[in-house]
């Protein structure tokens, strides 16, 4: 089978916990205490640590806080800079757009365990979070977050149209609904914030350009430093490769990752998507089998040992035969 990057995350993934702990009263010492960190992770950001140690912190201050909307609250009472530059790079750009860019691109200076995306189809905007063993409170923080900064940076009561988590919802839908302001949906193929397309020509009152163009260059340093895929300049090749790779998963997830529905994905037509895949020594099929390859792998080492059924639908395969003939040809 192929081999997929490691997930990775970093210590800013939970100094993000401890900033808002003390404003939600969460004894962070409990939280903490059977977490697998280097000492120097809570003091130092930028810092290697296990995703495993990160996601079972967040899990954990869920069970001890028991506020099952932790990251919808966390979001509210992290103050601009707990993000460090990716507050700062986003704060400064012009438009909601361009920040919702910056902040997808650069996102694996918290972690790379799950894939963001932002795609444009006709007259809505398409943020999608996707992480195959995801926290839900990570989930929320997240999708709360692009939300409330947009907020701030704008000075503009912006609303999505549709809000979407793939796990199950709380039982307090009052929340939800004070902080999104817009229809909030549950067990859905991923997370997802659904705009009006006009939104993005939002301009942000703190913008400025040429810090932003110095803290653009900051944080791309720094993601060649980590390895990320999108940290040196990138051929448009690449670039091509990774924006399927990315519309890929999250086909998978909404089990169907055939060629017409990616290319919807995408904004381009099946042949179109087709040729420029040929162009660049590959296929369609290729790279949905590397992709099915990776999340099975990944699927496998946190399941142990799951029903044909679930891997199958893991896959995005319409049923466990199917699964396991692509699986027995690999």
């Amino acid at each position: 089978m192929l081999s997929a990057p490691r997930p990775s995350a970093f210590s800013d993934f939970v100094l993000l916990l401890v900033a808002a702990a003390s404003k939600l009263g969460l004894p962070v010492e409990a939280v903490l205490q059977d977490a697998a960190l280097p000492p120097a992770a809570l003091r130092q950001r930028g810092l290697p640590i296990s995703l495993s140690a990160a996601r079972q912190i967040w899990s954990s201050a869920e069970r001890v806080s028991g506020d099952r909307l932790l990251g919808l609250h966390a979001a509210e009472r992290l103050e601009i800079g707990a993000l460090d530059i990716l507050d700062y790079l986003t704060r400064s750009s012009r438009s909601f757009g361009e920040a919702a860019h910056r902040f997808i691109r650069f996102s694996p200076l918290l972690a790379s365990a799950g894939v963001l995306s932002f795609q444009v189809t006709g007259r809505r905007a398409h943020i999608r979070h996707l992480s195959q063993d995801g926290v839900p409170a990570v989930s929320e923080l997240i999708v709360s977050l692009v939300v409330l900064r947009a907020r701030a940076f704008s000075g503009e009561d912006i609303r999505p149209l549709s809000v979407r988590f793939r796990h199950r919802g709380a039982r307090v839908p009052g929340e939800y609904d004070r902080v999104f302001r817009a229809p909030v949906e549950f067990e859905a193929p991923c997370d997802e914030l659904v705009f009006d397309r006009e939104l993005l020509d939002v301009p942000f009152h703190s913008a400025e350009p040429r810090l932003c163009e110095i803290l653009e260059g900051c944080a791309t340093a720094r993601l060649q430093a980590i390895g990320a895929i999108d940290g040196a300049p990138a051929a448009a090749g690449s670039s091509l490769l990774g924006e399927v790779r990315q519309a890929l998963r999250i086909c998978i997830a909404e089990g169907n990752p055939n060629v017409d529905r990616v290319a919807e994905h995408l904004g381009v037509s099946a042949r179109t998507l087709q040729r420029q895949l040929r162009e660049h020594g590959t296929s369609h099929r290729a790279l949905l089998a590397e992709a099915r390859a990776g999340i099975a792998n990944r699927y496998l080492a946190a399941s142990g040992n799951p029903t044909r059924r679930a891997l199958a639908a893991e896959l995005g395969y319409a049923s466990p035969r199917s699964a396991s003939r692509a699986l027995r040809r690999r």
